[in-house]
């Protein structure tokens, strides 16, 4: 009002005034994000609506509805079981996708299926419309697992997918009709079923063209095991310059493990990544890989190559081998407590908006210990984090 009054004073007309007024509105911090005000390092209980926007946005990702502002005024929303109740009805809500697609692009890095471009030459059925059905099944899964409320783990393990028609014929898989995502059985000695064997998982462990062992390797460490390698060193020479040699993907980074610096983390990357080289770049099941160097000298001869057969076996830094991929996965689904405290990070991260740091470590072991009461069920997760002073104080 008085951005208005100030600009009519000077000789602004009407319209001048009110967009210059809405103008200072949408630019406000109290419009662009979720005011919680107070001094700065202040800690104090949320009030009913700030509590009712924060449930709001992080299972909607939008602003409160009725329900929820008429419990706020009355204090409803103060009540465990009235919490608890209204976290179950946002859930089951279909608004609950604004939850599930950006937490689980944030978690999963998802990002990194559009940070290149496939070689439609080398992965001809790799193209966009199997690409989004791919990363639709991520949603999916996830989505199908929350509203059932099933075991978190069945993310690292299951003998079932969530796919359509149309991923169901890239993955081999018969007996499948229409464009609707739906629980699938696996038949036996299927490589699907969990994350690894996912399509859109094992594609970001690529570069568009070959697999890539490390960064599969390392994604596995920091999303599946909470055990996140160190950055790399600076001034280390990439695995790139050994582009212009016939080697083998193993030979090609153990040649790389020759420098001190590298070794050290790639002994705890490599045998993972190695043992998820029988999907290739798009996720696809192989058995032999190839490596060919074109001749760069312009004689027009033609590309050396070398074929290989996959060797997945490996073993754990100070853990347990594992003879081939299926073994791999059943070595990882066996810790899922750890696979439990990486996502509870991550949920804090996303639900409260801020890095989950060394402080939040007892609020991740409450949760846990919660979920772990109730057999690792997704929901109580949520539920366990709702019910804390964290989410409910700023």
């Amino acid at each position: 009002e008085r951005i208005y009054a100030s600009r009519r004073e000077v000789g602004g007309t009407h319209r001048e005034a009110l967009k210059q007024a809405l103008a200072a509105v949408l630019s406000s911090p109290r419009f662009l994000y979720r005011a919680e005000p107070g001094a700065d390092g202040e800690h104090r209980p949320l009030d009913g609506f700030e509590l009712a926007t924060r449930l709001s946005y992080f299972l909607w990702g939008s602003p409160p509805d009725s329900t929820l502002r008429e419990l706020a005024a009355t204090g409803g929303l103060r009540r465990p079981e009235v919490l608890a109740a209204q976290a179950e009805r946002l859930l089951a809500d279909p608004r609950s996708a604004h939850f599930v697609r950006p937490f689980l692009t944030q978690w999963l890095s998802l990002d990194r299926l559009d940070l290149f471009q496939f070689n439609r030459k080398l992965h001809p059925r790799f193209d966009d419309g199997v690409k989004a059905a791919a990363r639709q099944e991520v949603y999916e899964t996830f989505a199908l697992l929350l509203r059932e409320n099933g075991r978190l783990g069945e993310l690292l393990r299951a003998d079932s997918v969530v796919i359509n028609a149309h991923l169901a014929d890239y993955y081999g898989i018969a007996g499948v009709s229409g464009d609707a995502f739906r629980r699938v059985p696996l038949p036996a000695g299927s490589p699907r079923g969990g994350l690894l064997g996912m399509a859109a998982i094992m594609a970001m462990g690529s570069n568009g063209q070959q697999s890539n062992p490390v960064e599969r390797g390392a994604w596995v460490l920091r999303k599946l095991l909470n055990e996140p390698p160190p950055p790399a060193p600076a001034n280390v020479p990439e695995i790139a310059r050994l582009g212009a040699k016939l080697l083998t993907t193993r030979e090609r980074l153990q040649a790389h493990q020759e420098n001190p610096q590298c070794a050290n983390c790639h002994r705890k990357i490599d045998p993972i990544g190695f043992g998820l080289e029988n999907f290739d770049a798009v996720g696809l099941w192989r058995t032999t890989d190839t490596y060919e160097v074109r001749d760069e000298s312009g004689g027009g001869a033609a590309p050396a190559r070398k074929t290989w057969t996959i060797e997945p076996g490996g073993a754990l830094h100070k853990g347990p081998a594992f003879s081939d991929y299926f073994e791999l996965r059943r070595v990882i689904a066996e810790r899922e407590e750890n696979f439990a405290r990486g996502f509870t990070s991550a949920l804090i991260e996303y639900a409260l908006g801020r890095p989950c740091g060394f402080s939040d470590q007892p609020l991740v072991a409450a949760v846990v210990d919660q979920a772990r009461s109730k057999s690792f069920a997704t929901r109580e997760f949520v539920h366990a984090l709702i019910r804390s002073q964290e989410f409910q104080s700023r």
